[in-house]
């Protein structure tokens, strides 16, 4: 008997949390990311901005080209986060086996939970359902017996549908699809598949698979396997996950940064996101990356390695802003600073390693502080020196100060 995989994907996810938290949105054309002015990246669109070609990853130099009418919307991370919380713990309600693939979409394996619903229509509606009751937001669902066909059939349903695509049914819904619509196949991929005849996954499908092997390597099989049908059926929970290998947050700014005291400022606030990433998913780290882009678009990047394990936004940003120092050109303006760490361990082997280090007071004010941010927004808390204003900021000229500033409620 073959599984039962679910793949759930919320709907225009970050303009779904925009929307909800400003109704006026409803209906327009809107993109998360970027700015009026041209600057930065979108990464999300809302399906009336899509209609004008606009997508995740498009500058919005390129949106605003396609789309003047286009209302640029401020990305809030921790509301993202923490609706994706709550919609994980919905998920989890229904079966331990759930993997979150990211912050907008997770695989479940309902093979052992399906039977006590009426169906598995059943089953995919009632965790709809409970999704919009609770958090305001749509989702679709796929299932299948893998994780491929699921995430096939939550694609095609979209938005805020469920449909179910057993084996018996795969090779129907498949057969007329363009080729372009099978996960796995790019847009490199595509115009050599249509060389070769292949317009449709029911013609990849039907390929011979040595002429495949032959054009793509091993990789060319593995697509016609997919076309039919097959993919992986394992869920992995948090614990069966591998490590990840590095943690980075990156801002391209919409005026460029002419004085070390903005730069600063930036940086705390980098460090202080990717921290709290880190600490979400219990990591440390060795290597600290700076990212640095001039006005002109010339880009560097510098980082070293530290002898001990780095988590504290104290630490990374005393470790960053070392990094700024040793390439920074004051005389010229900056456009973007991306920080990243690598060279990932988890904190609980770092904490046996540090055994009688005495940082029990930063963890309990970083985890308090990460659950107000959740509650209440991302500016809601923060170091006191980004109180200041940009003309009253202080240079931190000391990294090792960073670590006694304290903390303020902002408002």
């Amino acid at each position: 008997m073959s599984k039962v995989i679910f793949h759930a994907d919320m709907d225009q996810f970050f303009v779904a949390v925009e929307v909800r938290n400003n109704p006026s949105l409803k209906g327009k054309a809107v993109a998360v990311g970027g700015g009026p002015n041209g600057r930065g990246i979108i990464t999300t669109a809302s399906y009336e901005a899509r209609r004008y070609g606009l997508r995740a990853g498009m500058s919005a130099m390129d949106a605003r080209r396609l789309c003047p009418h286009v209302i640029f919307v401020r990305g809030n991370t921790s509301a993202y986060i923490y609706i994706s919380k709550n919609v994980k713990n919905i998920l989890l309600d229904y079966t331990d086996r759930m993997e979150m693939l990211s912050v907008d979409e997770a695989c479940l394996d309902v093979t052992d939970t399906v039977w006590s619903y009426a169906s598995v229509e059943d089953l995919g509606h009632r965790i709809k359902r409970r999704i919009y009751e609770s958090e305001g937001i749509t989702v679709s669902i796929g299932a299948g017996a893998n994780k491929m066909v699921a995430k096939m059939a939550s694609d095609l349903c979209k938005p805020n549908g469920f449909l179910y695509l057993p084996p018996s049914k795969v090779a129907a819904a498949y057969k007329d699809l363009p080729i372009g619509k099978l996960i796995g196949v790019g847009r490199a991929t595509e115009p050599v598949l249509n060389a070769l005849g292949i317009q449709t996954i029911g013609d990849l499908a039907a390929y011979p698979a040595d002429v495949l092997k032959t054009k793509f390597g091993i990789r060319g099989p593995e697509l016609k396997t997919l076309a039919q049908g097959g993919g992986s059926d394992r869920v992995m929970t948090h614990e069966e996950l591998p490590d990840e290998k590095s943690v980075g947050h990156e801002m391209t700014f919409g005026d460029n940064l002419k004085t070390v005291e903005d730069i600063e400022g930036r940086l705390l606030m980098l460090t202080e996101k990717v921290a709290r990433r880190m600490r979400v998913g219990g990591f440390a780290g060795r290597i600290v990356t700076l990212k640095l882009r001039y006005k002109g678009m010339e880009t560097y990047v510098h980082g070293h390695k530290f002898a001990r394990p780095l988590w504290f936004e104290g630490d990374l940003f005393a470790a960053a802003r070392k990094l700024l120092y040793e390439i920074y050109d004051s005389s010229r303006p900056v456009r973007l600073i991306g920080v990243s760490v690598s060279g990932l361990s988890k904190t609980t082997r770092c904490q046996q390693q540090e055994l009688f280090d005495k940082q029990t007071h930063l963890h309990t004010l970083a985890n308090t502080c990460d659950d107000i941010k959740d509650r209440y927004g991302e500016a809601t808390i923060g170091y006191a020196s980004g109180l200041l204003t940009r003309s009253g900021r202080k240079s931190i000229r000391n990294p090792t100060d960073y670590n006694v500033i304290p903390f303020g409620l902002r408002g």
